[in-house]
């Protein structure tokens, strides 16, 4: 798996590279950043998102910035660390500055890490923390020779350090025809100083004087956050002045640029340094002459037969261009001509895309793999992968069409040649439209009313001819291929019968407490009295066995994701079916272990959890007395009254020094509570003598 991480939130030419170079691999990359137009983009092109805190854009924008820079740096590192422990992907891509500090402050955790690097270097400071992180990374990827020299004048990172152009797809860009009339220049970018938008007035007031009827649109906005708030405001106060009045506007930021340089002219473009221009190759892929600074990354996209390049900050010189394009239609018609030919010849997204995942490659076929990142016992236990077509994915559906899209997408996705069963329990939406029409290999079972997981569940095995089962919940979603690794696993002939589980993340990239010691154990009656989080992971693991790192041995695993050999599920049931709902998991794991079938975390697997969906709709949220009755029913059946009873002083426990711990640390232990609360009332009606299961 890849893992790029974005500090930023935005959707400028930096983040749509990245959508761009993240299509180039086989398997769509994750993602971490800051919730906000770039995840929604992302999240649109099917690649899976992880939030990130949102912080400031700039962390040299004012005073107090600059005083918390090295915390908020730390804080970002913690958080890729955090991600990148939970997902251990083969690769983290840090795109930017801050990322690629972060990784190089240890949070990529010792994994290796690709520098993505857009921009040119602010200053010496952040220079030469910038420089370091270069030196500790495994490849810098640069967007222009530009950032490339910038970053390393005297080639010390050697092949370590590559350029890869931006591309656009020019055939997303229509020729246009002819631009309006009275002729309009676009500036498009947002709206920062150190783009000159002023210089771009400047330059128009002085073609203005030779062509009164010369316009110009500023595409674009103001960063949130970012230095030159204010900035409109003072591009308005220009434009108010006699000799520009009536011919600026400022349109704001636009979700498609091509309508814009249609429309245009010309693009002219005046930053003093720009790091590439990605908006500078559109102008020119839209057929529109581009006038840009003769320096830095513009000036390694156009040449003259596509555009004018002029001395930086020389608005008399951006002037005369602009005059020249307006003056002789013909000539601008065939130089934006020759701009799509050069991009179509040097800059396509194509080439772009295939140039970048060639240049991470290296990386990848240098490095050790994934495998190598956990313990050994996780190199010597895997097996090669097996085909797809052998294993076979169980999920029972009830009200869960939201759901079930996501993980039927995900199997399409990692897992295409697997088969699907969906047995729908009684749903009223469209759940069982939904798993008709995809275009997988489906078998829909309706069981007309809602029987409850386990029955259903079990008549969804009873159908299955593939020798391996993966028991998922329809909120569970594939972030890869791993599941195929326990196929491989539970079929290797030199091995008992198991009942493996992935490791299970929640939406934010935190891992979910899916696997538990025996309930009434040493373990699990010492993690009642000692809170996991509080201990390092090495010391946590025997009583939070999902905190490891190598497979383990388990009491039980939560029923969201199991996977097994299709014998050694119908031989154990697989589920009580006189139990309708809560602590079926906890049952199977009981009556596994008494059968000699043992569980296993395997945290080299891993899906994604959203959690109690159903539940939670038709109970109006978590039914904490149902889930704390369950699990005194399950344990008093298999284990005994006695264990159950202690099980239930362990619950308590646990939620009273987890409540009482949240509100030392100032944090509401109302959760708690409410789960303390019902494991009391059970307890109470265990005493009167109230209904159990026998």
């Amino acid at each position: 798996m890849l893992l790029f991480v974005s500090y930023s939130s935005m959707l400028g030419g930096a983040e749509r590279q990245l959508l761009d170079f993240a299509s180039a691999f086989p398997q769509p990359p994750a993602l971490a950043c800051p919730d906000g137009p770039l995840a929604g983009a992302a999240l649109a092109t099917g690649l899976r998102v992880f939030g990130l805190r949102r912080s400031a854009l700039d962390l040299r924008g004012r005073p107090a910035d600059r005083v918390l820079a090295p915390a908020r740096l730390a804080a970002h590192a913690l958080e890729i660390r955090r991600l990148a422990d939970a997902l251990d992907p083969g690769l983290v891509v840090a795109w930017g500055m801050r990322p690629a500090i972060a990784c190089a402050l240890g949070g990529a955790a010792g994994r290796p890490f690709v520098f993505q690097h857009n921009d040119l270097l602010p200053g010496q400071v952040v220079g030469r923390l910038v420089r370091a992180a270069a030196a500790r990374s495994a490849l810098v990827v640069a967007s222009s020779h530009a950032i490339a020299r910038d970053l390393d004048p005297c080639r010390r990172l050697g092949s370590r350090l590559a350029v890869v152009h931006p591309g656009v797809d020019v055939d997303s860009y229509p020729p246009s025809g002819p631009p309006r009339d009275p002729p309009e220049v676009i500036v498009l970018g947002a709206l920062v100083g150190w783009k000159r938008p002023d210089l771009a007035l400047e330059a128009v007031a002085l073609a203005r004087r030779a062509r009164p009827d010369v316009r110009v649109r500023l595409v674009g906005s103001a960063l949130p956050g970012a230095r030159g708030e204010g900035l409109a405001e003072q591009l308005r106060a220009r434009a108010s002045r006699p000799d520009l009045v009536g011919a600026v506007e400022l349109t704001g930021a636009v979700a498609d640029p091509r309508p814009e340089l249609a429309r245009a002219a010309c693009l002219l473009h005046c930053a003093d340094r720009e790091p590439f221009g990605l908006v500078v190759l559109e102008a020119l892929a839209a057929g529109r002459p581009a006038i840009v600074p003769a320096s830095a990354g513009p000036s390694e996209i156009v040449e003259e037969s596509c555009g004018y390049l002029y001395p930086p900050g020389d608005a008399a010189a951006a002037a005369a261009a602009i005059l020249r394009v307006v003056e002789d239609p013909r000539r601008a018609a065939e130089m934006g001509a020759r701009g799509r030919a050069r991009v179509t010849e040097r800059f396509s997204a194509r080439d772009a895309r295939r140039r970048y995942a060639e240049a991470v490659s290296t990386v990848l076929h240098r490095s050790p793999s994934t495998v190598s990142h956990r313990s050994p016992a996780a190199v010597w236990h895997r097996s090669p992968a097996r085909p797809p077509a052998e294993v076979a994915i169980v999920t029972v559906t009830h009200n869960s069409e939201a759901e079930l899209g996501t993980l039927l997408a995900s199997v399409g996705r990692y897992l295409p040649g697997a088969s699907v069963v969906v047995a729908d329990s009684g749903s009223s939406d469209g759940s069982v439209e939904l798993a008709r029409g995809w275009p997988g290999r489906a078998t829909v079972i309706e069981l007309g009313e809602n029987v409850g997981f386990g029955r259903a569940c079990n008549r969804a095995v009873a159908e299955l001819g593939a020798p391996v089962v993966a028991l998922l919940n329809p909120d569970v979603e594939l972030v890869d291929d791993s599941l195929l690794e326990l196929a491989g696993e539970v079929l290797r002939s030199d091995e008992p019968a198991r009942l493996l589980a992935p490791l299970v993340l929640l939406a934010d990239g935190r891992r979910q407490d899916s696997v538990h010691p025996l309930p009434a154990s040493a373990p699990d009656l010492l993690g009642a009295l000692i809170p996991p989080a509080a201990l390092p992971a090495a010391l946590a693991v025997p009583i939070a066995p999902w905190r490891a790192s190598e497979p383990r041995r388990v009491g039980w695993a939560v029923g969201c994701a199991v996977v097994a050999r299709t014998d050694t599920l119908r031989r154990l049931g697989p589920f009580d079916e006189r139990i309708f709902l809560y602590g079926e998991d906890l049952d199977l794991g009981l009556r596994a272990d008494a059968a000699g079938v043992q569980t296993w975390f395997w945290p080299s697997a891993r899906v994604i959890h959203a959690g109690a969906h159903s539940s939670a709709r038709a109970f109006g949220g978590e039914p904490f007395e149902r889930l704390a009755r369950g699990r005194h029913e399950v344990v008093a059946r298999r284990l005994g009254l006695r264990a159950a009873r202690l099980d239930d002083v362990a619950q308590a426990l646990t939620f009273w020094s987890r409540g009482r711990l949240k509100r030392l640390l100032g944090r509401s232990g109302d959760r708690e509570q409410r789960q303390l609360e019902a494991v009391r009332r059970v307890r109470r009606g265990e005493d009167a003598g109230g209904p159990r299961l026998r």
